[in-house]
């Protein structure tokens, strides 16, 4: 099949939605399809690894210089910029599928030429509804969400039931590593616990709890690597000082996504306490790939990366300090310090959440749509 995948930020930001696009553009790709990317001009660009991927951009106006009515009407707004300018080389490359990643563009349906064999479909990675995206809805013949929580969220508010094809990992890069060499380097001792936290440090990523579990571990020797930037890093900095922990929390840089491995090895365990639905959660997965057991939070869809059953880390309940302080002292007092649980989360990433697997399950869902329709 010839299929494009528009998204105006692929290739102009990093984030979760870009990382989707680009790897299952690859993997597509690999399993023999033609895949094309367009998005905003830019200079994004990951590694293909020599594959023959189209790659379209044209310009666009940024959300920043409209009116100010709302982050969802300047999202839209930006979309329908770029849109305007891209709408006829999109008819032209007479695809057979468009895979749209934000109900903002759902009005791309409505651009393409009459008669034109083209179908759309929707890849969810959370909500972002907006007044009027249930109308524009109607033109989308498939529907694909990260997780079953996400699958829920959109029939709730769609009534359209989309089928879950989960986020992936590219599980060859995020892999167990030496990490000798970078706790070395951050100055943490062989006897000190280490928790990594990868993202962006906003409120609703919970890492506020973090930190006051970690004023509760007096009798732990441990220690918080908080790897990210964010609106929320100078509250955090603060926090940590008032509680008396400059030492003991570690606040690094945002660093570049293919890094992460590296930064993950100096850990023992991640940690991602979010106190706000996550559809998906694919830093987890990631940190698990890694070799990781996690604490994490039982919200959204985060259950259905680390598994409700115990074996490839902690959930607790969103805010609860204490309970992420006790599972720390839980895998501190192991004999491998969880490194057993780590290897176990590991194996579930790569029997369940990979990028090829995705890919599948996108192919699968766009064969039952057109089938309906057929």
């Amino acid at each position: 099949m010839k299929i494009g995948f528009i998204d105006v930020t692929a290739t102009v930001s990093f984030g979760g939605v870009q990382t989707a696009v680009w790897q299952l553009a690859a993997a597509l790709t690999d399993l023999g399809h033609e895949v094309h990317v367009i998005g905003g001009n830019g200079d994004i660009r990951p590694d293909l690894g020599g594959r023959d991927i189209g790659v379209h951009t044209f310009a666009f106006r940024s959300r920043e210089r409209f009116p100010n009515f709302g982050s969802r009407f300047r999202r839209l707004a930006e979309r329908y910029s770029m849109a305007r300018n891209a709408r006829q080389a999109v008819a032209g490359l007479d695809l057979d599928w468009v895979v749209l990643t934000k109900p903002f563009d759902f009005f791309w349906p409505h651009l393409m030429p009459a008669g034109s064999r083209t179908r759309f479909a929707f890849m969810s990675g959370g909500t972002d509804f907006f007044r009027g995206d249930r109308k524009l809805a109607k033109r989308i013949d498939a529907w694909m969400a990260c997780s079953h929580f996400n699958a829920w969220q959109l029939q709730h508010h769609y009534k359209r039931f989309p089928k879950v094809i989960y986020n992936g990992v590219d599980v060859d890069h995020f892999r167990p590593l030496d990490g000798a060499a970078r706790r070395a380097e951050l100055g943490i001792g062989e006897d000190e616990f280490v928790l990594a936290f990868a993202g962006r440090l906003v409120g609703w990523k919970g890492i506020r709890v973090a930190i006051d579990a970690l004023a509760q571990l007096s009798d732990v020797k441990a220690r918080l690597l908080l790897i990210g930037g964010g609106d929320a890093l100078d509250e955090l900095k603060a926090q940590a000082q008032k509680l008396g922990l400059a030492g003991r929390v570690l606040f690094v840089p945002a660093q570049p996504h293919a890094s992460l491995p590296d930064w993950y090895a100096a850990a023992d365990a991640g940690v991602f306490p979010s106190i706000g639905d996550e559809a998906f959660g694919i830093t987890i997965a990631e940190a698990m790939a890694c070799g990781l057991p996690v604490i994490a939070s039982h919200i959204g869809g985060i259950p259905e990366v680390v598994g409700n059953e115990g074996s490839c880390g902690v959930l607790v309940s969103p805010g609860d300090a204490s309970a992420i302080a006790d599972a720390v002292r839980s895998l501190h007092g192991l004999p491998d310090r969880g490194r057993a649980i780590g290897e176990r989360a590991r194996a579930r990433i790569v029997g369940l959440y990979t990028w090829t697997q995705s890919a599948q399950r996108l192919l699968a869902a766009l064969g039952d749509a057109q089938g309906d329709r057929a």
